[in-house]
C-alpha cells in the first residue's frame, strides 16, 4: 500500500514540510491463525471492555454460515468479526461443530480438524462459566440471565395464543434490554407461518417480552420455551402437523360454523393505551375471508404482515406445525371482523327442515323452495329465470311485510338454508340516513354479499321503501340511491317492513315476490309452542311437566313468535337454576313478564 504525503508544521524550523504517513502494520503475522481474540488492557494489566473475535478460516466461515443460515441479522463473510453478543452464536453452534469435527476426523481432514478443535476450545473456554452455572441448576430449570441459552436461531418454540390455543413459533434472535425504570426484560424475536388468503408466508418478526425474575424457575413456567422441552413433544408434533393440514385446507374463502371466543380489533377511537386486540364471544357462522378483511379494513392490527413467502403445497412437517392457528374473517351473527380459532371452526350443518317451522301454508312453502332453486339454476348457467325478471336486475328480491314476531326473519333464514348460502343481516340504521352514507354502505354490503354468494336480509327497510314526497328531498334521494342499487344487484335480497301500504310505486317493478304476514292465530301459536317444547326436551338436565291440554292453553296467550321464544328461554333458565321440572305455571309467569311492558292500559294480564 502506498504512503500518503501531507504538509506538517515543523516547530524547530518554523516551516511547513512534506511528511509521509507511516506504513500500516501488516496483519500477515495473524494470517496463519484460525481465530484471533483481542481485548483492551490497561497500563496495570487489567482487561477492560468486551472481546473482539475474528474467525479467519474460510472453512469455519462456511460451516457457521450453514449452521446459522437463517439467523436474523447475521452474515458470515470470509473473515468473521464477532462482538460479545454475537459470540453467543458460537455457543449455540457447539453441537453442530462437534458433529462436523467427527465427520472431519472420519475423513482424515487434518486441516479442518485443527480449525474445528481450535474454535471449539475457544468457545468452551469462553462460555465455561455459563455451562458451569447451567449444570448446577435443578433439572429443567433456568435463570433469567441464562434465558438466551434456550433459544438458538430457528428453535421451534412452544407458547399459547390469546385464544388459549397451542401456537408454535420460530426463534430468530434474542437480547436483553434495560428500561428507564431500571428493570430488565428479555426479548425474543420470532416468526411463524400465516396466510393472507393469497399466499402462505413467514410473517414479519414479532417480539415476545419476558420480564426478569429471581432465582431459577421451571422452564415450562415461562410463557415461551423450546418445544423439545415439552413433556408431550412427540405427540404434539403429530397433532399440530395435522392441524396445519386443516389450516391449509381453509386457505382462501370458506363458510364455516363457529362457536367460542374470537379476537377483534378494538375501535381505534377507544384504543388509547389499552390493548388494541380484545376477545369477543362468537356464536354462529363465519365467513373466512382474509382478502376481503384486508380490502375493506386495510392497516388493521389482526391480519398478518407477510415477509418471506413459501409454497403452500410443499410445506415440511415442521412448517405445517408453524402455521398460525387463527383464521381471519367475518362473524355474520355478530357482524364483526375478527380472528377465529381453527380449533372451533367446523363445517356447516344445513337445516333442511327449517322451512317446516314457518307458519305458512304448504303452497307458499313450495313457492319459496322453487323460487330459490330457480335462482340457483340461473347462476349455474340456466337463463330461464331471466325470462320473467324485469328491468336490469338479475337478482331475486322479496318483500316480507307484517308485525314483529310472525316469521319474517325465519323466512329469510329458511331461504338461506334452502340455498345453502350465508345469511348477511343488516338493519336500515347500519346503512345511514344520508344519500352519501347509503351509497357507500350499500356498495360495500352488496359487493361482499355477491363475493360470498350470500342472502341479504335488510331489516326494517321502511325508510328506503316509503313513498317519495315533494316535501322531503333528502329522503327522496336516499330512496333513489337504494333503487339504483337494486337494479344492478345479482343476488338474493329480502326486505322486511311493517307498513306495506306506504311502499313507493317504483319498487313494484323491482320486487319479485311479496309475503304479507298477519298476526298469529291461535292455531299458529299452538304450532310454535309445540316446536319449542320439543326443543326443550332435548336440553340436557331439563325435566318437563307439561300436558297437551296445558300447551293448548298456552296458545291462547296473545304472544308473537319471538315472545314465545323468549318465554321458553326465561322459564327454561329458571327451571334449570332451581333444579325443578319446567311446568305451565313457570311459563305463564315468564309470559306475564314478557307482556307486562307492552300491554295497553286497561288490558288484563293473562296468567
Amino acid at each position: 500500500m502506498q504512503c500518503i504525503t501531507y504538509l506538517s508544521w515543523d516547530k524547530k524550523t518554523l516551516k511547513f514540510r512534506y511528511v509521509k504517513t507511516a506504513k500500516p502494520k501488516s496483519k500477515a503475522k495473524f494470517s496463519r491463525y484460525v481465530v484471533t481474540v483481542a481485548r483492551r488492557i490497561t497500563a496495570q494489566g487489567v482487561f477492560v471492555g468486551n472481546y473482539h473475535v475474528e474467525i479467519r478460516s474460510q472453512n469455519l466461515s462456511g460451516i457457521l454460515s450453514e449452521i446459522h443460515r437463517d439467523a436474523q441479522g447475521v452474515s458470515f463473510p470470509p473473515v468473521i468479526t464477532l462482538d460479545e453478543e454475537e459470540l453467543k452464536l458460537l455457543y449455540h453452534a457447539r453441537p453442530a461443530l462437534s458433529d462436523r469435527l467427527k465427520e472431519a476426523r472420519d475423513k482424515k481432514d487434518e486441516d479442518l480438524v485443527f480449525e474445528l478443535v481450535s474454535l471449539l476450545e475457544f468457545t468452551n473456554e469462553h462460555f465455561d462459566r455459563v455451562t458451569s452455572d447451567l449444570r448446577e441448576l435443578p433439572p429443567n430449570h433456568i435463570t433469567f440471565d441464562h434465558l438466551w441459552t434456550l433459544f438458538p436461531p430457528n428453535t421451534v418454540v412452544y407458547t399459547t395464543d390469546k385464544l388459549k390455543q397451542v401456537k408454535l413459533i420460530r426463534a430468530k434472535s434474542s437480547f436483553y434490554k434495560k428500561h428507564q425504570d431500571g428493570s430488565i426484560s428479555f426479548y425474543l424475536s420470532v416468526d411463524y407461518l400465516d396466510s393472507d388468503g393469497r399466499h402462505v408466508a413467514y410473517v414479519w418478526p414479532q417480539m415476545i417480552q419476558i420480564n426478569s425474575f429471581q432465582g431459577s424457575i421451571p422452564i415450562q413456567q415461562i410463557q415461551a420455551y423450546p418445544l423439545r422441552l415439552h413433556p408431550e413433544c412427540e405427540s404434539l408434533r403429530k397433532s399440530l402437523a395435522l392441524r396445519g393440514e386443516k389450516i391449509l385446507s381453509l386457505h382462501g374463502r370458506h363458510f364455516q360454523e363457529y362457536k367460542g371466543h374470537a379476537l377483534q380489533e378494538r375501535p381505534r377511537q377507544f384504543q388509547g393505551d389499552e390493548e388494541a386486540i380484545i376477545a369477543f364471544n362468537s356464536h354462529g357462522r363465519v365467513m373466512l375471508d382474509p382478502v376481503a378483511y384486508d380490502m375493506f379494513y386495510p392497516n388493521n392490527k389482526l391480519t398478518p404482515v407477510m415477509d418471506t413467502p413459501v409454497t403452500a403445497s410443499n410445506l415440511t412437517e415442521e412448517q405445517k406445525m408453524l402455521l398460525n392457528p387463527v383464521l381471519y374473517g367475518f362473524s355474520l351473527g355478530d357482524k364483526i371482523w375478527g380472528a377465529f380459532a381453527v380449533s372451533q371452526v367446523g363445517g356447516i350443518n344445513w337445516n333442511d327442515t327449517i322451512i317446516d317451522s314457518l307458519v305458512l301454508d304448504s303452497e307458499r312453502k313450495d313457492f319459496i323452495h322453487a323460487l330459490v332453486r330457480t335462482h340457483g339454476h340461473k347462476e349455474a348457467g340456466n337463463e330461464v329465470f331471466d325470462d320473467f325478471v324485469r328491468d336490469k336486475g338479475k337478482g331475486l328480491i322479496g318483500l316480507l311485510s307484517g308485525p314483529p314476531g310472525v316469521g319474517k326473519t325465519l323466512t329469510a333464514e329458511a331461504v338461506a338454508e334452502i340455498a345453502q348460502r350465508p345469511l348477511y343481516t343488516i338493519s336500515s340504521g347500519e346503512l345511514g340516513d344520508t344519500p352519501s352514507s347509503v351509497q357507500a354502505n350499500l356498495a360495500r354490503v352488496f359487493e361482499l354479499s355477491e363475493t360470498w354468494n350470500a342472502v341479504v336480509l335488510l331489516d326494517e327497510a321502511d325508510i328506503f321503501l316509503s313513498r317519495r314526497t315533494d316535501d322531503n328531498l333528502s329522503r327522496n334521494a336516499v330512496t333513489s340511491v337504494f333503487l339504483r342499487h337494486l337494479e344492478y344487484y345479482g343476488g338474493i335480497l329480502l326486505l322486511t317492513t311493517n307498513r306495506l301500504t306506504s311502499l313507493d310505486e317504483a319498487f313494484q317493478s323491482r320486487i319479485h315476490f311479496t309475503f304479507q304476514y298477519r298476526d298469529l292465530s291461535t292455531e299458529a301459536r299452538l304450532k310454535i309452542w309445540k316446536k319449542f317444547v320439543e326443543k326443550a326436551k332435548a336440553i340436557g338436565g331439563l325435566m318437563l311437566d307439561l300436558s297437551d291440554e296445558e300447551i293448548i292453553g298456552l296458545a291462547s296467550l296473545p304472544l308473537n313468535g319471538r315472545q314465545i321464544k323468549n318465554c321458553m328461554g326465561i322459564s327454561q333458565a329458571v327451571a334449570l337454576t332451581n333444579k325443578v321440572p319446567l311446568g305451565v305455571s313457570c311459563i305463564r309467569l315468564a309470559a306475564s313478564f314478557v307482556q307486562s311492558n307492552w300491554r295497553d292500559d286497561g288490558e288484563e294480564e293473562v296468567m
